[in-house]
């Protein structure tokens, strides 16, 4: 492609809601002699494509072309695989494309031959948990996760079908809000201080500023080696709607129920177990049947090779 040699695009067909059809056939026309498409069938399939592939040597860019599941799978096997010369690229044609905003790549960008982008080293998160049977899972995370109502509204978000970016996960903000409430006591630790316990809605760990199309941490930075901590103590419906025009806007978000802090790690038990959606990418990774008992992330600074835009400066 215009952009790098040899380049492994590794596309959902359903993304954007089922829309990205023209997207593809346009990804098609611009592939290059030594590059090559391949298309998802399931779910999880991006991950094994994307490790196999790092782990062949044979690929210079791996490039995801979906929204922001396609590039937490993608990133995923690259993570996986062990070989940190693969360099991740994103063409974003999902719904939200949260982490192609972090990464200043405006949503054409692929589809305008010009200035490459740059190559940078991003931080990347990798969730743990553990459930009350002490069975552990995990995942990588590259954009950010969200455990409570966010993860509610990633859920209420893939049953939507017609709408795509802000409409999208305004209505499902707005499905979510018949589910609102807290979650009993949650326990966080900041790098290994207590954050005052208190009943919570929701924590989101932020690498990027965006979740859902929304601005939940503007001042988040996908090189400074930190996670951006929200956690919101339960809010009325009335609280809720009053924030999400600010955050539609991108500007910083502030009420005296929300505590805000940064941290490379973060460990949270969170009552009762079980009864709770985290999602990280926007990709459903715990839910009520698997019964988490503890979660904790660490960031990793300048883990993945990323091409970023041109004005890209962290």
């Amino acid at each position: 492609m215009w952009f790098a040699d040899r380049v492994l695009v590794i596309a959902n067909p359903s993304a954007g809601r089922g829309r990205a059809a023209t997207s593809l056939n346009l990804l098609r026309g611009l592939l290059g002699p030594l590059d090559r498409l391949v298309l998802t069938e399931s779910p999880r399939h991006g991950i094994e494509l994307a490790r196999e592939a790092a782990q062949a040597g044979d690929w210079a860019v791996v490039a995801a072309a979906g929204g922001d599941g396609t590039v937490h799978e993608v990133a995923c096997g690259l993570l996986q695989s062990g070989n940190a010369n693969v360099v991740l690229g994103v063409l974003p044609i999902g719904s939200a494309n949260d982490y192609a905003c972090a990464l200043k790549l405006d949503r054409n960008w692929w589809k305008r031959p010009g200035r490459k982008p740059l190559a940078v080293l991003a931080d990347v998160g990798q969730l743990e948990w553990t459930t009350v049977e002490g069975k552990p899972g995990g995942t990588w995370f590259v954009n950010g996760m969200g455990v409570g109502f966010n993860g509610q509204v990633t859920l209420e978000s893939r049953k939507i079908r017609h709408l795509r970016g802000l409409p999208l996960y305004g209505l499902a903000i707005w499905r979510a809000l018949a589910t609102n409430k807290s979650y009993g006591p949650w326990r966080i630790w900041v790098d290994g201080n207590a954050v005052p316990e208190r009943e919570r809605l929701t924590v989101t760990l932020a690498l990027g500023p965006r979740e859902g199309n929304f601005v939940v941490a503007a001042g988040a930075s996908l090189t400074d080696g930190l996670f951006d901590v929200v956690a919101a103590e339960p809010l009325a419906t009335t609280e809720i709607l009053a924030l999400l025009p600010g955050m539609a806007l991108g500007t910083t978000l502030s009420h005296p129920k929300v505590w805000q802090g940064r941290a490379k790690r973060v460990e949270m038990e969170i009552a009762p177990s079980g009864a709770y959606i985290a999602h990280t990418d926007g990709e459903l990774s715990v839910l009520p049947p698997m019964r988490v008992s503890k979660l904790s992330a660490t960031v990793h600074p300048g883990r993945l090779r990323v091409l970023a835009g041109c004005d890209f400066s962290g």
